[in-house]
């Protein structure tokens, strides 16, 4: 008996819930988001082409790794495809959250002039896609609106959980695992 207490006071805590397990792989999933936010920051590297689609990637490994964890850990090696789907919207939901507060704290005190750039860079684009001035200065009112650190920390959670659930329909596909035991035919009614 004293032996099984000590292996499992040893032992480091590990998520036990659906909730708990997207807490932690949301927050390392966030942590690599802001990693690479900084590096783009630090190299002033252009956000608007195909570099920002390397951050979707983040996020689908996120969700990937941390289904994937959760069913083959904690849930027996089984999970549903509903499951396997909950568990992406709420890795992307805590890693919203946690962009949302880095965005908002990044835009409004760290580097408050970044945002006049990023303004810049988006009133440039349309100039380059050939935009009339007058359809350029009615895109840049509405942008300028919305592109305060509040608005976009908020715009940020909503448009994370929004992709979060299209990845998440797609990869419950290949993550979901039915019991389709004897025992768990049973114990379901």
């Amino acid at each position: 008996m004293e032996n099984t207490n000590e292996s499992v006071s040893s032992e480091p805590l590990k998520a036990k819930s659906l909730f708990q397990n997207a807490l932690y792989f949301g927050a390392i999933t966030g942590i690599v988001y802001i990693l690479v936010s900084m590096l783009y920051y630090v190299l002033d590297v252009d956000r608007t082409g195909w570099v920002n689609y390397v951050t979707f990637v983040v996020l689908i490994a996120g969700i990937f790794f941390g289904t994937k964890t959760f069913r083959d850990k904690f849930s027996g090696g089984f999970l549903s495809y509903g499951r396997c789907l909950g568990s992406g919207v709420l890795i992307s939901l805590v890693v919203g959250l946690i962009m949302a507060v880095f965005t908002y704290l990044f835009y409004a005190y760290f580097d408050t002039g970044e945002l006049a750039r990023l303004i810049e860079a988006t009133e440039q684009n349309m100039v380059d896609k050939g935009m009339t001035d007058e359809q350029i200065d009615q895109a840049m009112a509405i942008s300028t609106k919305f592109m305060t650190p509040l608005t976009m920390s908020v715009s940020l959670i909503f448009g994370m959980v929004f992709w979060g659930t299209i990845f998440s329909l797609i990869l419950s596909i290949f993550l979901k695992k039915e019991n389709d035991g004897f025992d768990a035919t049973f114990s379901q009614s």
